[in-house]
């Protein structure tokens, strides 16, 4: 009996579901400090040790295809532009009250996700500007308390996370 080869091409961006597993730890982490906001910071680095290391074990998930040097470098990229950027607004907003820190870190963080669509593809780069969207909404709307952005951040984050582990769709730039 013949046997019929299916060629599978490689997914133009490999690493979506990592990043997608990346995104969910980071939203629960996110949600969790807001939900308990006595250990907001346990729940923050919990969440972001728990993605990092998932998203590192992703690579034992079937292969989409090997990452670029554009991919790695999008991602080494966004996460230095990341770094710096809120080193910047940490010491811009040095004397600012905790909602402008806050919300301010989450428009940095929005804004790294627009490089990091070098290699996680469209969406992340959509999540970044719907973050943004939303600290800098936060930022001028004071009458709103800050958890209901700091919940929404976190349900976007877990949202588009979900997508692209399990759907990881090929969209592109083009």
């Amino acid at each position: 009996m013949p046997t019929i080869a299916v060629a599978v091409a490689d997914h133009p961006y490999p690493l979506i579901r990592g990043g997608g597993l990346f995104l969910i730890f980071i939203g629960l982490g996110c949600l969790g400090s807001w939900a308990f906001n006595k250990y907001w910071l346990q729940f923050l680095i919990g969440g972001f040790i728990t993605g990092f290391t998932a998203s590192g074990l992703s690579a034992l998930l079937p292969s989409l295809g090997s990452p670029s040097f554009v991919h790695i470098a999008g991602l080494v990229g966004a996460i230095v532009i990341e770094m710096g950027l809120i080193y910047l607004v940490l010491t811009k907003t040095k004397g600012a009250d905790e909602r402008t820190q806050i919300l301010s870190i989450l428009f940095v963080v929005g804004l790294h996700f627009l490089p990091m669509g070098l290699a996680h593809g469209p969406l992340i780069a959509i999540l970044g500007v719907l973050i943004a969207i939303n600290a800098y909404a936060g930022l001028r709307l004071t009458r709103v308390p800050a958890p209901a952005f700091g919940v929404a951040d976190g349900l976007l984050k877990l949202g588009f996370g979900c997508v692209m582990l399990f759907a990881y769709p090929v969209l592109t730039f083009t």
